[in-house]
Formats: structure tokens, sequence, C-alpha cells
């Protein structure tokens, strides 16, 4: 198996193990309890007796990205051969008894505590956050970059690792230079390694360290870029304006204004919930919370993501 075949095999595979993961973590989480019909009675398919109620298909569709009103019912039947596919190797797996393993029985405790927790955590996120109309409008006057002189950005971009310091030598050629061969090829005789690409990103994916830097220049220019705090060196081939209207704007900047706050309010929630709680460390557990407590807290890089089209966040 080779080339495309073997990609596409591994895509497969890939999906059929999460489906059916998920699944069965439905399937048992329903162990015991007798067979009813879907409450709106109304089911979408069923495979081998077992139904796919109307309400698991709307429920794929929540989480399914970028659907209009044009793609709706294609998605939909999409979505529900997935699900057909999905029930079909479910009832295959538990004919073959797959939940009775110690991995799944662990993996599938494992899903169910971050499901449950992530969903108390959503609904306190959504409950206790509403912007105000004072605080969207605000920030989208705030922030012409991404609405009102919005840009869509055509870059090359040369990828350094992480961490990487920019001699002096580096930087006179990117400033000297037109484009990104011959600081590709330099690159290449000092044995850096670097990832190259070429993409079209509008302004609220990129991100916010690059932004700063990119809405200024002039198309050709090369640079030297952080994105996420990393180092790039880019040439910016073009960028288009293109605004974002505020009534287009308004739900986006409402869910990243929840999304933001909304990370705050979780780490305050937990501290709470951890004064309260009695917790203890065993045996040689015991000796690392020790060790922990004792040391100052590092405090984690920040990632500079504008990320206006996030959801709410859980514990990522």
């Amino acid at each position: 198996m080779h080339g495309r075949a073997y990609r596409e095999y591994g895509a497969i595979m890939t999906f059929m193990k999460k489906a059916v993961f998920a699944a069965m973590v439905v399937a048992l989480a329903a162990c015991g309890k007798s067979e009813e019909k879907s409450s709106s009675g109304q089911v979408a398919a069923i495979v081998d007796g077992k139904e796919i109620s109307v309400l698991q298909l709307n429920q794929a569709m929540k989480n399914m990205p970028n659907v209009t009103a044009d793609n709706a019912d294609a998605v939909r039947k999409q979505l529900l051969d997935r699900l057909v596919d999905q029930q079909v190797v479910l009832n295959k797996a538990l004919e073959e008894k797959v939940e009775r393993s110690a991995e799944v029985i662990s993996s599938i405790e494992a899903a169910k505590r971050e499901i449950i927790t992530r969903a108390y955590l959503t609904n306190m996120v959504s409950s206790r956050i509403k912007p105000s109309p004072q605080q969207v409008k605000a920030y989208f006057d705030g922030h012409p970059e991404l609405f009102s002189a919005r840009k869509v950005y055509n870059l090359q971009d040369i990828a350094l690792p992480p961490g990487t310091a920019i001699p002096d030598e580096l930087k006179a050629l990117v400033e000297r230079s037109k484009g990104l061969q011959e600081v590709a090829e330099w690159l290449k005789s000092q044995n850096v390694k670097f990832g190259a690409s070429s993409y079209s990103r509008p302004a609220e994916q990129v991100p916010t360290d690059a932004l700063a830097v990119l809405k200024d220049q002039k198309d050709g220019a090369v640079l030297i870029v952080p994105m996420d705090g990393n180092p790039h060196i880019v040439k910016l081939i073009g960028a288009i304006v293109s605004p974002m209207p505020y009534d287009q704007a308004k739900p986006l900047i409402q869910t990243f204004l929840v999304n933001s706050e909304g990370q705050k309010l979780i780490k305050s929630e937990l501290a709470k919930l951890k004064e309260k709680s009695k917790i203890e460390y065993v045996g040689a557990f015991a000796k690392s919370a020790d060790t922990a407590v004792a040391k100052p807290e590092a405090k984690p890089a920040e990632k500079n993501n504008s990320h206006i089209e996030k959801g709410v966040v859980g514990l990522d």
C-alpha cells in the first residue's frame, strides 16, 4: 500500500477509532436501561435494529464548522453516513465484548470525566459571562485591523525552530533580501532546520504579535516576524483589504469575549474549589506534591492568537 492509498487508509482508520470509541462511551452510559424509542419519536436510520435518532444527528451537526443554509443538507447526509458507519462497527465491537477490556474501560472512564467536567465549565461560563452591547462595540472600534480595516494576507513563510536566536548576519540578510530563496540557502549553509510554506490568511487567523507587524507593511516586504512568540521570516506577497461589517463581526466578538473572560473565570473558580476541597497526595506522589508547592509557579508562555472564531473554552 503506497502514496495516496496509504494516506486514505490511515485517515479512515483514525476516523473509525475515534468514532467507535465515542459511540461506545454513549452506548455504555445507557447500559442497564430498557430499550426506549427516541424522545422525539424521530429516527434517522436503523442499523441491525439499533436506532440512530434525529437528536443524535442534530447534536453532531452542532459540532460541525462552516455549516450554511446552502450546504446544510449535504452536511447532514454526510454526517448520517458517518453515524451509520460508526454504528456498524460499534455493533461488531460490542458483539465481541471489546468494551470489557481493562484499557477500554479505563479510557471510557477518562472520557466521561472529561465530558462532564467540560460541560460544567461551559455551562458556568455561558451563564455568568454575557458581554454587553457596549463591550462588543468597543472591541470592534478598538481593533480596526480585525474588522473595519481587515486584510487578507498572502504570505511566504520560513518557520524557524522555537527559541531560535536570530544572529546579526541573518538580520542583515533579511533586510536586504527581496525574497526568501537567499534566506533559505543561508539557513541550509548553517545547518538550521526550518519549514517553508505559502498561504493566505485573514487577519483574525493571524497571531496578534504577527498582525501587529504585518498590518502596516507594504507588499513585497521581507521581514522577521514573531508568531506566537516563535521566529518566522516572511515575505508579504500582498494584502487585500476586506473589511468585516459590524453585524458580521458581532457574534464573533461576543464569542471571543466570552472565551477570553471565561478562561479567567475558570482559573478563579478552580482555585476556590481546590481551596474548599480536601486533597491528599499518597506515597511517592506526596513528595512530588511537596516539591511542586515549594517551587514558585512558572508562568506559562502566552499564545498571542486573536482567535475570535473560537467558542467557549473548557480545560484546554
